[in-house]
């Protein structure tokens, strides 16, 4: 199946154990914003297959819960990427609680949706990484590829 964007990234959040002194904060490539490691993955995927991917990298889609972490993220992938293209996050839609959801179950209480969004039609979450225009969130169809990033704990207490 061919790919809506030429590039596909993935944000995942690991759950990231204490490591002992002097291991390094991070795994190598990713890069840390307070205690959360952040790291990107270009090969256009579903949702669901970047999510997977995170996990086996000992993460989860990143999830969003400042203005400050969404700025940082929209930086940190234009520049890992550079192209403008949007990425999946880990926001998804649970029919069953009938709201919007992190897959890391972390509670969903940043919201800076793009204007129209969400629409109610669609179940995953795109990070918006244009320099001008609308910035946001954008829902989309589960079946979408696109890049992704995924984020882990870092190793510094």
């Amino acid at each position: 199946m061919t790919s809506v964007f030429p590039l596909a990234v993935c944000l995942c959040l690991s759950s990231g154990l204490l490591a002992a002194d002097g291991a390094p904060p991070c795994p190598p490539t990713w890069t840390q914003f307070g205690s959360r490691c952040f790291g990107y993955y270009i090969q256009p995927k579903t949702w669901s297959d970047a999510k997977t991917t995170c996990i086996a990298a000992g993460g989860n889609l990143a999830s969003v819960h400042s203005a400050a972490e969404h700025a940082f993220l929209r930086g940190f992938i234009n520049k890992a990427a550079n192209t403008r293209e949007p990425f999946w996050i880990g926001g998804f839609y649970s029919e069953e609680e009938g709201t919007w959801m992190w897959s890391d179950g972390s509670a969903f209480e940043y919201q800076k949706w793009n204007a129209g969004k969400p629409s109610g039609q669609e179940n995953c979450l795109l990070m918006n990484r244009k320099t001008t225009g609308p910035t946001g969130l954008v829902t989309t169809r589960l079946l979408l590829y696109a890049p992704s990033t995924c984020f882990s704990y870092s190793n510094t207490p």
